[in-house]
């Protein structure tokens, strides 16, 4: 017989091995099945995919001592002393992706008609300070943005755009006020719609096609300037929402000095999350508001921060604890508000992005006016402390002062009495800031 022609047994031995290597092959695709079975069945989700972090504070607001406090702190590369304002707060918005407050000036010195009070224009070197001490973006949406006429706003974005700092609720047309600022990180399409719901009277130019701000007034209180009306801006965040994969709002409003939010603006901030933004970011009252967290009807998460509070200004210069009401106090008292967006995988139910670690860090200003007209201090101080760092070092400085007894040196009972006063004062103003707030929220600042 040929070698080319197989014998019959030779031939079922090929048949039986190529039948164990099927049954071998399949065996092994169902070790393989049941073992991704096994790993997906084990899979937790939600998993994170990436983040981006935001810190937002208040009013920024240049007040002639503020001013003359940046002065008396100017040396060389600091930016005429205003980054010394920043200091003991500046690395809560280094460390987040985007650092956030409203600017509450034009800053134009080309085109100044003059500062006074309630009548404000803020130097340059107050946005190059901001935005070395971690600010990315700002609100120029308020009441004193036209306070240098159009000239001075128009100018004033133009020296927003030379420092790099984005801006929301202005733009170059009517348009482009009411369109969101996009930012992009890690994967990441957040957007940022900002407005106001006062001008102080004033108006936007009437060419649609020249620099405006996004006006949306209070029925009745417009003093006849158009703006959009709530369908306009429901509209808008929408249209927003549309573009993005999480939607924040800047928005200029309430009631100054009033510490809850107005009935009808509770309403507007609800009509506005359900309309596709995630969070609310409040500012104008000066004083610090309540903090909501809210669910959507599709089920979002989102957080309403009626009002951060002034964040740099002089108001309430002269309040001494024990001789004023606590509510005199309540203009030097605000929060930086924290949060992340965060975007998940939830597996079979997909990727979603969402709002996530809220909090609050209470801050106080420092303000040594007082100590001036009393001859105790020298050069003006104003600027914003962390309540959460100054607390536990002035409780140590007692402590240190207590261990030396009855030995103290004058000059040590004096600094001893003023410790201990001041700590009395910044524990009994957190409680009132908490007593708005709810304490849920409180973290603590970033370590140094």
């Amino acid at each position: 017989m040929s070698d080319s022609i197989a014998s019959p047994q030779n031939k079922a031995a090929r048949i039986s091995l190529v039948a164990a290597c099927a049954i071998l092959i399949i065996v092994a695709a169902i070790v393989a099945m049941r073992g991704r079975s096994a790993k997906a069945s084990t899979d937790t989700y939600p998993k994170e995919i990436s983040r981006v972090t935001f810190a937002v504070a208040g009013d920024v607001i240049p007040h002639q001592p503020v001013t003359q406090a940046a002065n008396a702190a100017a040396t060389t590369g600091n930016d005429d002393g205003w980054d010394a304002l920043f200091a003991d707060v500046e690395d809560v918005f280094l460390q987040a992706d985007f650092g956030f407050v409203n600017l509450e000036t034009p800053v134009a010195p080309k085109h100044s008609i003059g500062a006074k009070p309630f009548q404000f224009d803020g130097p340059l070197a107050l946005l190059s300070a901001l935005k070395s001490s971690g600010v990315k973006i700002v609100s120029f949406a308020n009441n004193h943005v036209l306070d240098q006429n159009y000239a001075g706003f128009n100018e004033s974005l133009d020296h927003l755009r030379e420092q790099g700092l984005l801006f929301v609720g202005s733009g170059s047309s009517a348009d482009a006020a009411w369109q969101p600022v996009i930012l992009e990180k890690n994967g990441i399409r957040i957007g940022w719609l900002g407005m106001t719901r006062w001008l102080n009277g004033h108006r936007n130019p009437e060419k649609d096609s020249e620099p405006h701000v996004a006006f949306f007034p209070y029925p009745g209180e417009s003093d006849g300037a158009p703006g959009r009306d709530e369908a306009g801006v429901l509209d808008a965040i929408k249209a927003a929402r549309a573009q993005c994969d999480l939607l924040l709002v800047s928005i200029h409003w309430g009631t100054e000095y009033a510490p809850a939010p107005q009935p009808e603006d509770v309403d507007v901030a609800h009509k506005m999350l359900e309309a596709g933004a995630d969070a609310i970011i409040g500012h104008h009252p000066h004083v610090l508001q309540p903090v909501e967290t809210y669910q959507t009807l599709d089920g979002r998460k989102a957080v309403i921060f009626f009002s951060l509070g002034n964040f740099l200004s002089n108001q309430s210069a002269s309040y001494v604890q024990g001789l004023m009401p606590d509510k005199t106090a309540e203009p030097r008292e605000s929060v930086v508000g924290r949060f992340a967006v965060v975007k998940k995988d939830y597996g079979p139910a997909g990727i979603h992005t969402e709002l996530a670690d809220v909090g609050i860090m209470p801050i106080w200003e420092e303000n040594n006016r007082l100590l001036l007209r009393s001859g105790r201090a020298k050069s003006p101080v104003i600027h914003p402390v962390f309540m959460d760092r100054q607390i536990p070092a002035l409780q140590t400085q007692i402590d240190q002062l207590n261990q030396v007894g009855a030995g103290m040196s004058a000059e040590q009972k004096q600094q001893f009495m003023q410790a201990t006063d001041e700590l009395s004062m910044l524990k009994h103003q957190r409680e009132m800031v908490l007593n708005r707030t709810g304490d849920d929220y409180v973290v603590a600042p970033p370590s140094r």
